[in-house]
């Protein structure tokens, strides 16, 4: 051996999982012989025996085996002076024609303890046998000179035996699991029916003959396409493979070998989990991809490919990434199995557009142009919560994407034609329009399913005679001990009150007026809700008619609450008494002057008898004779009570026309 053996191997990086490679080389070895041979189709044999743990006939029993050890035989052209130099050097360059690395023989040692081989071949017009060890004790396989005449036919016998015990779980437990494995990893000699005629066995067990397992299993009709990524050409076989459990898989591929396999539906996501062919039957797919970039880029033991982001990538090749590989081969295969996907395409919209009549701020996505990126992205059987991930990915995905063509809309009209800006403009706005709608539909679901709660809320409290606390409702619409600088204005419900709320300068949450800027020289009382509409006095009256601002504080009352012993109005207008006479300053720290600063209380309670005989007489009753009003003594402001029920209610009225366009009214 012309380099050192034992370093050699140790070099080589097998993982645990490909315990089986020295099975496949010995294999691709036999193809080649027999190749060379001149044997075609089935004049060419290669038999394999699966050597059970602890030697002849020893297993786990129930119908399966632990593998300790394999031999391969096959009727090619054996091993004569000429390969067996070939088979002493240790890159062996007669295999690069074929796309072989010339190592793959070194895995055996890698997985096996001890390795046997047995060589037919012809020379000077008879045929000769070999009979050698290959191992680390013979590195330059000096025994392996001694030949000697037979009468035998020429061929090769490789026997493996002694296994690693981290090798030993990634091989399968039964012959016919062998034996698909063979099948898989050799798809594309079956696939090209030029595969010699293959069995395996195993002392006890049912002889399978491999090649009528791939006609069995694996349906006869191929699907094959072209594509070209970066100028290099790839090549896309697809199979489908019969009366498996087997997910979905695809496999790259180098020199007619499978090097990497992943499931299919890190592609194709929209693929189902299994396809019913018009027989009845279920079936996988399995994809093989080749190409020359492929070839020229696996590792010698034919077990990954280099890709861009791998290191020692040379730079005068072409670089490609496995995502943009991957983009492409998904692109391809989806194309090509269009009319395998359409059943399944038309269930899942079917199921989308079921879903977005309860989430209309999807309704979208169901627009035809992103029809095609529903079938891609969306999984077929997902559950609703499922459903409501993707959409939600998937609907950021075109704003973000709008969003950039918006900012790049400036750019672009300064370097086309104003005809070319004009088109792109109209398509921006139609997308722009589809946003917003989604976006607006989106916060119309929220304002529907929030009323659903307050509204469920009261009526399932009151079925026991216990109510909540004003606490619940209170968070329901602000959550409490924050301030407006506090909270995204997704997470504020101020519109349940009055939709002017939200132009506050500033609101705080069950917290100490003192604690506000400018109100410092109040008391350590906490408002349910205080705002302050310095700046923007819009939520109480029009702006030129408050020069000074103006405050509104709202206070819940426990719902069902009848203990009250005096009107609960008067701690609203303490409040306000306060802020009067407290040296008020605005948020630039300048004097308010209290003449010109207008006060509204909310008190939202329900009009129990107690709370009616402490505003009797004081308070103007509603016309509906749900609520109180009082006008503050001045005339600078007043006091709103309103009953819960007319609270929702006058929500509900508020949005109707918003539920009734999304299709979410309840009537």
């Amino acid at each position: 051996m012309k380099a050192n053996l034992k370093g050699l191997v140790q070099r080589l990086k097998l993982e645990n999982g490909k315990g089986m490679m020295p099975l496949y080389e010995a294999i691709s070895n036999s193809m080649d012989a027999i190749i060379e041979v001149g044997k075609n189709g089935f004049a060419g044999r290669i038999g394999i025996r699966l050597i059970p743990l602890q030697d002849l006939g020893t297993n786990t029993g129930e119908g399966k085996l632990v593998v300790d050890g394999v031999e391969v035989t096959d009727n090619g052209i054996g091993l004569d002076d000429g390969h067996l130099a070939d088979f002493r050097e240790a890159h062996t360059v007669s295999k690069l024609k074929a796309g072989g690395k010339g190592v793959g023989r070194f895995t055996y040692l890698k997985v096996f303890d001890e390795v046997r081989v047995v060589s037919i071949f012809g020379k000077d017009g008879q045929h000769r046998r070999r009979d050698f060890p290959f191992d680390f004790t013979d590195e330059d396989l000096t025994k392996a000179d001694a030949t000697a005449p037979v009468e035998e036919a020429t061929g090769t016998k490789v026997t493996m035996t002694g296994m690693a015990s981290q090798y030993r779980a990634s091989w399968p437990t039964t012959v016919e699991g062998v034996a698909r494995r063979i099948i898989e990893h050799f798809l594309i000699r079956f696939a090209s029916q030029g595969c010699p005629q293959i069995t395996v066995s195993a002392l006890g067990f049912p002889t399978v003959d491999v090649n009528r397992l791939f006609d069995t299993s694996v349906v006869g009709q191929i699907q094959e396409a072209i594509f070209e990524l970066k100028g290099q050409q790839f090549t896309v076989q697809v199979l489908r493979q019969l009366g498996t459990n087997r997910s979905h898989e695809y496999h790259l591929c180098a020199t007619s070998r499978d090097v990497a396999s992943a499931k299919l539906k890190e592609l194709l996501p929209e693929l189902p989990d299994r396809f019913v062919g018009e027989d009845g039957k279920a079936f996988s797919l399995i994809a093989l991809v080749t190409g020359e970039y492929l070839d020229e880029n696996a590792n010698q033991e034919r077990t990954t490919i280099t890709f861009e982001t791998d290191e020692g990538l040379e730079l005068d090749r072409v670089s490609i990434s496995r995502r943009a590989l991957n983009k492409a081969i998904g692109d391809t295969l989806r194309t090509l199995l269009a009319e395998d996907l359409r059943v399944t395409n038309a269930e899942k919209i079917a199921q989308i557009e079921r879903f977005v009549e309860r989430a209309p701020e999807y309704r979208v996505l169901t627009h035809e142009r992103y029809r095609a990126r529903l079938e891609s992205r969306v999984s077929p059987g997902l559950t609703d919560t499922q459903l409501d991930e993707t959409l939600l990915h998937i609907r950021r995905e075109i704003e973000d994407e709008v969003s950039r063509e918006e900012k790049n809309l400036a750019v672009r009209m300064e370097k086309e034609s104003f005809d070319k800006y004009q088109e792109k403009f109209k398509v921006l706005m139609e997308e722009l329009n589809e946003v917003g709608k989604a976006k607006l539909a989106s916060y119309v679901a929220h304002r529907r399913t929030l009323l659903d709660l307050v509204d469920a809320s009261l009526k399932k409290s009151r079925t026991d005679d216990k109510y909540p606390l004003e606490k619940v409702l209170h968070k329901m619409v602000f959550p409490m001990g924050a301030t407006s600088k506090d909270v995204f204005f997704e997470q504020q419900n101020l519109w349940l009150i009055d939709e002017r709320l939200s132009f506050h300068t500033l609101l705080t949450s069950d917290v100490a007026m003192k604690k506000v800027r400018g109100l410092e020289d109040t008391s350590a009382k906490e408002p349910d809700i205080l705002a302050l509409f310095w700046d923007r006095p819009v939520a109480v009256a029009e702006p030129e008619a408050l020069a000074s601002g103006g405050v509104v504080i709202v206070e819940f009352k426990r719902p069902g609450r009848d203990d009250y012993n005096k009107d609960p109005g008067d701690q609203i207008i303490q409040r306000f008494v306060e802020i009067a006479n407290g040296g008020v300053k605005d948020i630039d720290g300048r004097l308010i002057n209290p003449t010109g600063v207008r006060y509204h209380g909310f008190l939202i309670a329900d009009l129990t008898p107690s709370l009616k005989n402490h505003v009797a007489f004081r308070y103007i009753e509603a016309f509906d004779g749900e609520g109180y009003f009082l006008t503050l003594p001045g005339g600078n402001g007043h006091v709103e009570i309103i009953s819960y029920d007319k609270l929702i209610r006058l929500a509900k009225q508020r949005n109707r026309m918003l539920f009734d366009k999304l299709g979410v009214h309840k009537h």
